[in-house]
């Protein structure tokens, strides 16, 4: 009986606002347009299906059955499996150098968030580029420049996608420990002086670079990232990423987000971690806009390995 009146809730938002006027809106806002009338009835019905989903899943949420919210946002006229396929993130043979995370000699604290010690910049949105390995890899080396070197500026990831392509694929996707070992050899302009396209360019670095690196730790662990997170600062992950293509507020914690070092297809920061109501969770910067999550920030429940969180950190030690 409560699952139905949870689903005959969902039903009554759904049909509190009439669909198309629903769909008008969602195009306006977002500023979308469709090249058929076809490609736009198959948007539409996607659409549906994702509001439908999004009042369902806000319903169990309001009856107590779940501990985050969704919302229709500008990711709602995409398919699960066409999200991901946009996020991009290389998950393979990628060369990678295995250390022991370099843990400071002071306590552990119970809780931390690095936004507060203005080592976190401003949450960007890669837009269509698959450029998330980049963001992740600039915002890891913000966090230690700014911890380190008391330095703040933000550094260009349009530099890492038009100029590190050993191994990286611009935006067709890319890894944060080789992307680490190029700035370690070539160094990183800012983000003004190499400004974000969100397209594959020529490369155009100049040789003033912002950070000086010296070498990149890889490893894995909950407990490690923890213990990183809370004396290095903030530490660059992979993460399945296509379960949180609508998310909105609230500790996710959805056993559809699965762990597993195979699916791990996108990159953000972790900035912090703390606890609230006895659910330990981790904060995380994502690079989808500030009109995702929590402007651009989203809260991740912590030691259940949830979305392969922990398998893939990555953090540089600066010169």
């Amino acid at each position: 009986m409560k699952l139905f009146i949870v689903f005959a809730a969902a039903l009554l938002v759904v049909t509190a606002l009439p669909a198309q006027q629903h769909w008008i809106s969602f195009k306006a806002k977002h500023g979308k347009s469709y090249a058929t009338l076809e490609e736009e009835k198959v948007r539409f019905q996607i659409f549906q299906d994702n509001v439908l989903k999004v009042n369902t899943h806000n319903a169990r949420y309001e009856a107590g059955l779940e501990t985050y919210t969704m919302a229709v946002n500008k990711f709602a006229d995409l398919t699960q499996e066409e999200f991901g396929a946009m996020l991009r993130r290389i998950n393979g043979p990628i060369p990678k150098k295995n250390l022991t995370p370099h843990v400071q000699s002071v306590p552990v604290p119970e809780a931390i968030d690095w936004r507060e010690r203005n080592a976190v910049s401003a949450v960007k949105d890669q837009g269509d580029c698959g450029s998330c390995w980049a963001f992740s890899t600039t915002g890891v080396l913000e966090g230690q420049n700014a911890i380190k070197n008391n330095i703040t500026v933000p550094l260009s990831v349009q530099q890492l996608i038009d100029c590190d392509k050993e191994l990286n694929q611009g935006c067709n996707g890319g890894d944060m420990v080789p992307a680490i070992k190029y700035v370690i050899k070539h160094g990183l302009n800012s983000e003004t002086e190499y400004p974000y396209k969100a397209k594959d360019g020529k490369c155009r670095a100049k040789s003033d670079s912002v950070v000086q690196v010296k070498d990149v730790v890889h490893f894995q662990g909950e407990s490690a990232l923890r213990d990183t997170v809370g004396t290095v600062g903030p530490v660059s992950i992979g993460i399945y990423g296509d379960p949180l293509q609508l998310y909105e507020r609230g500790i996710y914690d959805r056993f559809v987000c699965f762990n597993s070092s195979d699916l791990l297809d996108h990159a953000v920061l972790v900035v912090g971690y703390d606890t609230v109501n006895s659910i330990p969770y981790w904060i995380i910067k994502n690079s989808w806009g500030t009109d995702w999550g929590v402007n651009g920030f989203m809260k991740m429940v912590r030691g259940e390995w949830m979305c392969g969180i922990g398998l893939d950190s990555t953090y540089p030690i600066l010169a």
